[in-house]
């Protein structure tokens, strides 16, 4: 037996109707409350239940402000075949934490040398950036001012010219030499150290009365260029870097020494934020867990860089 249509009159449809209202928007203030970041990791799991943003003294309400040196390939650079978009492992990592923390990723440009003092130095809450994933090598003086979460491993290593016409197999060897270096990097720490320095990297003073001839910039692809070009050398980086570049250039270059073994890196957080720094060890602990963060690396081919002791 059917039943027809029944009648509701007008006053309980719109009593309905608010109700219905009322849900839809409830719903959406929920998802909002997790700050726009989309609930959910690129694996299209569920993230777990969003950190309280009110302890987390972001600088921008719903946002992770991230800072990067997005010139250092594979890690962070701007795609130019993708509107100058920022890519690499370290910004996908980055975008991940984002997402499991509930928040909307923003990439923020910036130079490397000033990214540790820009999060550092003001006052909590007007910090330039919430945190930065840069490839920053950890040492104690870095460590002085920042806390940083280990998340990757990376030696460094010497690019040469194709043959090694100048037969650099390591650091002794460039004494007298034109050597390309990024800023404020603890590749350029070491090769001041070589020059008889105090930068205090151990690094013995080698080439103090024979000094290397350093060229160095803020922007790691002129100093990828300087050696592609013919203007020093050897250039001086990451070993993922000097791997990237040869596979690029393999007509060119080649890497002339693998200079230092695997160091770990870190995500740079100010000291005296605790619950936002937990909530990224959190996030990045899940990564570990559900394979996410291995999936990233190896799609990148940096997979031997996987570090995840003291999360």
């Amino acid at each position: 037996m059917s039943i027809g249509p029944t009648k509701i009159p007008a006053g309980r449809r719109w009593m309905r109707l608010t109700a219905a209202l009322g849900i839809a928007l409830g719903t959406t203030m929920l998802l909002a409350a997790c700050g726009g970041g989309g609930g959910t990791s690129t694996t299209g799991t569920p993230t777990a239940n969003c950190p309280d943003a009110s302890k987390l003294h972001l600088i921008s309400a719903g946002k992770l402000v991230v800072a990067s040196d997005t010139t250092y390939r594979p890690a962070e650079f701007l795609d130019t075949t993708n509107g100058n978009k920022p890519s690499g492992y370290d910004i996908d990592l980055a975008n991940e934490i984002g997402t499991r923390m509930c928040l909307q990723t923003q990439i923020v440009t910036a130079d490397f040398g000033q990214i540790i003092e820009s999060i550092s130095g003001p006052a909590l809450g007007q910090q330039r950036y919430d945190m930065s994933v840069s490839s920053f090598t950890i040492n104690d003086n870095r460590k002085q001012k920042v806390d940083m979460i280990p998340y990757f491993q990376a030696g460094e290593s010497l690019m040469v010219a194709k043959g090694n016409p100048k037969s650099i197999k390591g650091l002794n060897d460039l004494c007298g030499k034109l050597v390309s270096v990024q800023d404020s990097t603890v590749e350029q720490d070491e090769l001041t150290d070589l020059n008889g320095g105090s930068k205090g990297t151990g690094t013995p003073p080698t080439c103090k009365d024979n000094k290397v001839r350093v060229q160095s910039n803020s922007d790691q692809n002129v100093v990828v260029n300087l050696l592609l070009n013919g203007q020093v050398d050897a250039a001086y980086q990451d070993e993922p870097v000097t791997s990237f570049y040869v596979k690029q250039n393999a007509d060119k270059v080649e890497v002339g020494a693998v200079t230092v073994s695997p160091a770990p890196q870190g995500i740079v957080v100010r000291k005296d934020n605790p619950d936002f720094e937990a909530a990224v060890r959190t996030a990045l602990k899940a990564m570990v867990a559900d394979g996410t963060y291995a999936n990233i690396l190896t799609k990148w081919g940096v997979s031997s860089g996987q570090y995840t002791t003291g999360l």
